[in-house]
């Protein structure tokens, strides 16, 4: 049995929780509906004069999204050293997790990195962000 603990946020969106690994997170910002603008098929917004392109975690997951908010949560990423904003219905806390990797019929499925379990037994999956996003 291979473990790893590592430091992740627990967030909720559309309707479940995700560990998000925190080494990636820059920053938690909360970003008014209006300012996040339509690319093509794309969003984004701009942070500091970087401008940002989104990605909705539910959606990307196929999950049913939350209702329109006068703001929405975002995660900014750095990945590649290139800003990508993951936008969650709420933050539900920060832990060290113990990370277990996903075994048997589990162990193909990409965009996780693996599973850890909360104080109260709920089973977390850990987005593995650079096979998501």
């Amino acid at each position: 049995l291979t473990m790893v603990v590592t430091p992740v946020m627990v967030v909720a969106a559309g309707g479940s929780l995700f560990g998000i690994p925190t080494a990636a997170v820059g920053e938690v910002a909360k970003v008014p509906a209006g300012a996040i603008r339509r690319l093509k098929s794309a969003e984004g917004f701009v942070l500091r004069g970087v401008t940002v392109p989104l990605v909705r975690l539910a959606k990307r997951l196929g999950l049913p999204e939350s209702a329109v908010a006068a703001e929405v949560t975002v995660l900014v990423l750095r990945l590649d050293g290139e800003p990508v904003g993951l936008v969650v219905d709420r933050i539900v806390e920060r832990l060290d997790a113990v990370l277990k990797p996903l075994t048997g019929v589990l162990a193909g499925l990409r965009g996780y990195a693996g599973t850890t379990e909360l104080g109260d037994g709920r089973l977390v999956p850990v987005i593995n962000l650079r096979e998501l996003l």
